[in-house]
């Protein structure tokens, strides 16, 4: 008895000093890969997550408890914070719900919840101890974001007309953002939970389940169809306030939609045995390749009436 509580603690052990060292890495891979950063950024909660599922709650927390410790310890106390408020909560949280059997699109939805109300609490302190509004905040953000890129342009040697378009592009994906912001931070913190199932699910490999539907079967709540309408409607007819909260609605709702669009895609995957080589490669091209995301996307909003997945009876001739 005494020797196999040893080897769960050297176990434990392993998890805990092991994942916080594959976060720090992942999180300094971020900041030295430039815009290659952006991939690595969407791994960081999931060794915290995946040791949670493995060895429970307190190796979880405590893998982000030592993560933000050897941050404040080399120094960046600002990074220690961003981290707990962006990924430190959602790791701990999404496991310990799929450990408590929440199918994983609930469960993805009670973290995201959990994760957005402390991000929005600390981001409204902040705004308190500067004097100022969290929008003003966000504003101010977005603004230097779009100067940064627009001081960049007028450094390249490009001509004239080219750097006037990239600086018109970012004028108006700065206006863009100023509206949609919170929505977009909503779908961000949304979709690294989503890949966080889908890789913990992946790694799963019997030692711990990941419950609810299979992806080919999941669909959208037909009752959220209405908001989609009306927001869509308000975006063309009403002004001021409430188009940018009709904006807001369409920026939460339609990354939905697409999610829908891909289980459809993957319902006709399964039937045809399609290799997982090329499936994985089916939905990167449905995510980046333009029009395909659109396409996908109204696939998932009008699934609701055709419903694509129903089996098809075929005729005899």
């Amino acid at each position: 008895m005494t020797g196999s509580k040893g080897m769960t603690a050297v176990r434990q052990g392993i998890f805990l000093t092991g994942g916080a060292a594959l976060t720090l890495a992942l999180q300094w891979a971020a900041a030295l890969l430039g815009p290659l950063g952006f991939f690595a950024n969407l791994l960081v909660p999931l060794p915290a997550a995946y040791a949670q599922m493995r060895c429970g709650l307190a190796v979880g927390v405590g893998v982000a408890g030592l993560t933000a410790a050897a941050l404040v310890g080399g120094g960046n106390g600002d990074g220690a914070i961003a981290y707990l408020i962006q990924f430190g909560v959602a790791s701990v949280v999404l496991p310990l719900l799929l450990r408590r059997g929440w199918p994983w699109d609930r469960a993805v939805g009670g973290t995201l919840a959990v994760a957005v109300a402390v991000a929005g609490l600390t981001l409204g302190g902040y705004a308190v101890s500067r004097g100022a509004s969290v929008s003003k905040l966000a504003d101010g953000y977005v603004q230097s974001e779009v100067d940064s890129a627009l001081s960049i342009y007028q450094k390249t040697e490009l001509p004239a007309e080219q750097r006037a378009e990239l600086t018109a592009m970012a004028e108006r994906m700065g206006a863009f953002l100023k509206k949609a912001w919170p929505a977009l931070a909503v779908v961000a913190i949304g979709a690294i939970l989503l890949l966080t199932v889908l890789l913990l699910k992946a790694l799963a490999a019997g030692r711990y389940d990941v419950s609810g539907l299979p992806l080919r079967f999941w669909s959208v709540p037909e009752v959220l169809i209405w908001p989609l309408i009306l927001a869509g409607f308000g975006m063309v007819f009403v002004r001021g306030a409430l188009q940018v909260a009709a904006l807001n609605f369409l920026v939460l709702l339609v990354p939905l939609y697409f999610l829908q669009g891909l289980a459809i895609i993957a319902y006709y995957f399964d039937r045809k045995s399609v290799p997982p080589f090329f499936r994985g490669l089916g939905y990167l091209l449905a995510a980046v390749l333009n029009p395909l995301p659109l396409i996908v996307t109204g696939m998932g909003v009008f699934d609701l009436w055709a419903d694509f997945r129903k089996p098809r009876i075929k005729k005899k001739s």
